[in-house]
């Protein structure tokens, strides 16, 4: 559960035709690190997702900020509801 919001399930599910790139992003600093970005697009040139490994440790990042935060207010008494 995650700010309120459970997963229910697959409505629905099929296999379709995309294609895969994956690529080398970064310029190797800190906060631009190199790594290789997984892109779907559809058959005709539209970009359907992006799978950006630097993206997911930033929202990994947010989640801890949100815990802590969360912690720090059960210590001080602060009602969330």
């Amino acid at each position: 559960m995650f700010n309120g919001i459970t997963a229910r399930g697959t409505d629905s599910a099929k296999v379709i035709e995309v294609i895969e790139t994956k690529a080398m992003k970064g310029t190797g600093v800190q906060t631009d690190p190199v790594r290789i970005v997984t892109q779907y697009w559809s058959l005709d040139g539209k970009l359907l997702a992006e799978c950006d490994p630097s993206a997911l440790i930033i929202q990994s990042d947010i989640i801890q900020d949100e815990k802590d935060l969360f912690e720090q207010m059960k210590h001080r008494h602060i009602s969330i509801d």
